[in-house]
Formats: structure tokens, sequence, C-alpha cells
């Protein structure tokens, strides 16, 4: 097992949304002490909430702390030469030698909201409709629409034409064309078409094949 030892800081940032007062409150009680000793803590800078623990512990005052709305970092424990140097650095801790935390699972909400139980009538007479039952109570009665009498209506036969006063359309005129007449079938009707080139055949009189 790692002997690595680790500081639970907090930068006085909250998580979101969270209020600060309440914020406190959850955090007194956490710790079993009054809230103004917390003060400090909240006075901004690096503040080591607990120091010199295991990462197993760290991580349980990590989560424990972030429940109440603080955001925390787990820091690795300085050597003492980092110490040294940055001790002018650090803003000193709060005393907590008198700060026990609470047991697992409390309540360390500080006055949390109460909901005041509803009031329930005596509901014994009630009871079930059967699967499928309408259980609209006076539903909307749709008023039947009355049709006139179409007794004396036909249809048309099939075929026939039932647009009433269809719009007509006058044919186009088309001009008279005397001079125009029509080739012959299979008659080339490109006009002036450009001769096609020849291949000239090269000369093969000099070739033979091997025996």
């Amino acid at each position: 097992m790692s002997d690595e030892q680790f500081d639970v800081v907090f930068f006085g940032i909250l998580q979101p949304g969270k209020d600060k007062d309440t914020v406190m409150q959850n955090m007194a009680r956490l710790f079993k002490t009054d809230a103004g000793k917390l003060l400090p803590y909240f006075a901004g800078g690096r503040k080591v909430i607990k120091g010199k623990i295991n990462a197993e512990a760290a991580e349980k005052y990590r989560t424990a702390l972030e429940n109440v709305g603080l955001v925390i970092k787990i820091e690795a424990c300085e050597t003492t030469e980092d110490t040294a140097a940055t001790a002018e650095a650090t803003s000193p801790a709060p005393d907590t030698g008198d700060m026990s935390v609470a047991p697992v699972g409390s309540d360390v909400i500080e006055n949390p909201v109460v909901k005041p139980a509803q009031k329930i009538d005596d509901i014994s007479a009630i009871t079930l409709a059967e699967a499928g039952v309408d259980v609209i109570e006076n539903p909307v009665e749709i008023p039947a629409q009355m049709i006139a009498d179409i007794s004396a209506i036909t249809m048309a036969e099939p075929g026939v034409d039932v647009i009433e006063n269809p719009i007509e359309t006058p044919p186009q005129g088309i001009k008279p064309l005397p001079d125009i007449t029509l080739a012959e079938t299979g008659a080339d009707m490109i006009e002036n078409p450009k001769p096609v080139k020849k291949a000239e055949v090269p000369d093969t009189s000099g070739l033979s094949l091997e025996n």
C-alpha cells in the first residue's frame, strides 16, 4: 500500500447554485461545530481542511464536503523543502482541533424544507370501473347533422364529362407552308456535310512472316 499522504484543500469556491450561508450551516453540522468557527474557511485563499491523510480517507472527506456544497481539491502533501518555500504564500488554516466529522449517513442539511402532509379525504366508497368502461362523466353529445333529400340525384355514366361549362381553349393558328416539302425516306438531312478523309494505307511490301 502506498504511504503517500494528501491534503484536503478548499479555496472558498462553492458548488454552482449553492448559497454560502446554507453551505456554512451544512458544513458546521457535518463537523459538529458552530458556523461562526468556519468563517475563516470562506475568506478566500488556500485552506487545508484535513492534512496528511491517505488517499482513501481524502476521498471520503472530498465526498462529504462536496455533498454539503464545497468544491474540494485533493493535493499530495508537500515535502519539507516545498513546505518551507510556500509557507508564506499559504493562508493560515483555521483552528479545527475541536471539530469532528458526523457519522456516515447523518443528515447534515441545516433547516431542511419541511413539506406538510396533504390531507386525504375518505375514499373508502370509491371503486374502480371495469376494464373498458367509459369513465367520462357527462360526455359532450354531438347532435347528428340533418341531410337534405337527395333522392333525385343520379350518377353520370362512366366516362361522361361532369365539368359544367368547361373553359374552351381555341386552336392555335398555323401559317401556310407552301414552300416546305418532305425529304425522301433515307435522305441525308445534313446540308453541306464535311468530307470524310479516308485513312492512308501504309506500304506493307517489305513485311514478311518468319518461318
